[in-house]
């Protein structure tokens, strides 16, 4: 038993230091280029152009001083004139304009005319008896909405109809 024991710790492979060894050297030579970088770079670095000592660099101002007015009325030129609506609010207009429409808000006019909700295009090209592959491509390209969407919109769409026809 014992022969047996001495033969197979024999032939078991033992590590060497191979590995570490390696290891080692790897490190070395990354401490030693990372120290001859940064050594490089502050051996080359290049002066500041606003450093104290050199009289040959002046810096030049980018901006002029202009008095700060409240007379606004002459300003027109290349984007047109400020103008004060009737509630008080200014906006440049461009052009003879007698009166300006500024619809900030999002709430819509009375005269406009609402938008077609995808229920209303699907319906309108069914009953123009569009092919479901252009119905479906249609509402995609104009609703920017998925194929899967589409999809199930116009399954949504039909059965409300036939509900209402049912009805």
């Amino acid at each position: 038993m014992l022969t047996t024991l001495t033969l197979a710790a024999a032939e078991a492979p033992t590590r060497g230091w191979g590995g570490p060894i390696a290891l080692a050297i790897v490190v070395v030579v990354y401490v030693t280029g990372v120290t001859l970088h940064q050594t490089y770079l502050q051996s080359h670095e290049g002066p500041s152009p606003t450093e104290e000592g050199t009289p040959s660099v002046s810096v030049k101002p980018q901006v002029k001083a202009v008095s700060d007015t409240d007379d606004t009325s002459r300003d027109t030129g290349w984007w047109g004139r400020l103008t004060t609506l009737p509630d008080g609010r200014r906006v440049r207009v461009t052009g003879p304009v007698d009166e300006v429409d500024v619809d900030l808000d999002d709430e819509p006019d009375e005269d406009d005319e609402e938008e077609e909700t995808i229920e209303d295009v699907i319906d309108r090209l069914d009953y123009r008896g569009v092919p479901y592959v252009e119905i479906v491509a249609s509402v995609m390209s104009e609703f920017r909405v998925s194929e899967s969407t589409a999809k199930r919109r116009i399954r949504d769409a039909r059965a409300a109809r036939v509900e209402q026809l049912s009805d």
